[in-house]
């Protein structure tokens, strides 16, 4: 593979052969080792940005052109002014923002009308009719973690408990919308949650053998991993045994504290890292900074599995 480097706050990311994915390391040098004592968000890519796409007035745009363009759609109200839920579908609007940006009016008008009218076509090229049938579906499947308040009020998606802040769902992954797996759906397809999320973390396993983790390296060890490629499930590959042995691997430790702060952030460091408080402490950052906040709860993960942080092992993190 050929090395790629790149600069990126006094350290360096070069891809590396890995077990199949490419590892990026930041290696840090000893003038900013002093970061992983006031943080990682030197580290990170910007979030926040104050522009129409983070303060919701694109949102607004695009639903006001939505409702004179598509009338019978069903805008559902969504806390996170980045996406837009219609009917059973969620976009993303990012990609969208940064086409638009700069356009006269009227041009900006016709890209918002004509990404809507294609969003709103089913895959087969034929406007949405409903649910697919499940050999369309199968390998479509993705696992997804969502914040149980946003999914309180949906009673009709299949999805179920998984810590005190997050849900597990399902979607039906596209280029840019995704679509939640119903109860409907299930029923349809003659099928049940358990088989269907087997197969949608096959899935997304699958589609992760490529994903790069991004390691923190400092005097030689890897001290924190972080997952951040903006396609959405960043924070549901807390839910892939085999990609979490994988991170397990990078940073050459049995046992990790793991945790999704936002959709598009996985981080993972060992318990016993003299940085667990500070990096416990960024994971609550994060979460309240967004976009896409998910939650700043802590997991162990170990060979025999994911499992919620104890009181004791919560409290060492959080002194």
């Amino acid at each position: 593979m050929t090395k790629r480097r790149r600069k990126y706050f006094h350290g360096t990311f070069k891809h590396q052969p890995g077990r199949g994915m490419p590892p990026i390391t930041l290696n840090v040098s000893p003038a900013r080792r002093a970061v992983l004592g006031f943080g990682i968000g030197l580290l990170l890519p910007s979030l926040a940005r104050g522009d129409a796409l983070t303060d919701g007035r694109f949102y607004q745009e695009v639903a006001a052109i939505l409702r004179a363009t598509r009338p019978a759609a069903t805008i559902i109200p969504d806390s996170n002014p980045q996406q837009i839920r219609v009917d059973q579908f969620t976009f993303f609007l990012g990609n969208l923002y940064t086409r638009v940006e700069g356009l006269d009016p009227t041009a900006r008008r016709k890209t918002i009308e004509s990404y809507l009218a294609r969003a709103l076509v089913d895959p087969q090229g034929e406007p949405d009719r409903g649910s697919p049938g499940f050999a369309d579906a199968k390998p479509r499947l993705r696992i997804q973690l969502a914040p149980k308040p946003a999914v309180a009020h949906a009673g009709t998606l299949a999805q179920r408990p998984f810590s005190d802040l997050l849900a597990v769902t399902y979607v039906l992954d596209e280029a840019e919308r995704y679509q939640y797996v119903t109860l409907a759906m299930l029923d349809s397809w003659k099928t049940d949650a358990a088989s269907i999320e087997r197969q949608a973390i096959a899935n997304l396993e699958a589609a992760s053998k490529e994903t790069a983790i991004s390691l923190v390296v400092a005097d030689g060890t890897p001290v924190l991993a972080m997952v951040m490629t903006g396609d959405g499930y960043d924070a549901a590959r807390l839910l892939l045994p085999g990609f979490l042995a994988e991170i397990r691997h990078a940073l050459k430790a049995e046992a990790l504290t793991v945790a999704a702060p936002t959709r598009d952030l996985l981080m993972a460091w060992p318990p016993d890292s003299r940085a667990r408080v500070t990096l416990a402490a960024d994971v609550r950052k994060q979460m309240k900074q967004g976009p896409y906040s998910r939650s700043d709860e802590l997991f162990h993960v170990d060979q025999a599995g994911l499992r919620p942080l104890t009181i004791r092992e919560r409290a060492d993190h959080d002194r």
